[in-house]
């Protein structure tokens, strides 16, 4: 029964943990080749994170939530999980296609 339910839950969710490492890997090939381009991204991140803060403290008229969360949130955090989403939006959803691409290449079918 537990097999079970693990086998469906992997089988669900196997995008998720494959983009979550695939962003891990795309992010040390970025940092490795293009730093300019990270160190752009966690900049960006930062003022994304401004925005959002005083966004809140605009709408809120109060500013303690936008401290908390600037204090628990770091900039960091936000582009990691920018950076996730990129990857598995753009990434491996560019991947699956290519995939597919050849696969019926080689083997055949129509399109679906």
């Amino acid at each position: 029964m537990m097999r079970q339910t693990l086998g469906h839950f992997v089988g669900q969710t196997w995008r998720s943990i494959v983009s979550f490492f695939m962003s891990f890997i795309v992010l040390g090939v970025m940092v490795w080749f293009t730093p300019d381009w990270v160190n752009a991204f966690v900049q960006f991140a930062g003022q994304l994170k401004v925005y959002i803060m005083d966004g809140a403290t605009a709408t809120l008229g109060y500013g303690q939530p936008s401290a908390l969360f600037g204090l628990l949130v770091g900039d960091t955090a936000i582009a990691l999980t920018l950076f996730a989403l990129f990857t598995r939006v753009v990434v491996l959803t560019l991947l699956l296609w290519l995939g597919s691409l050849i696969f019926r290449g080689v083997f055949g079918g129509g399109e679906s």
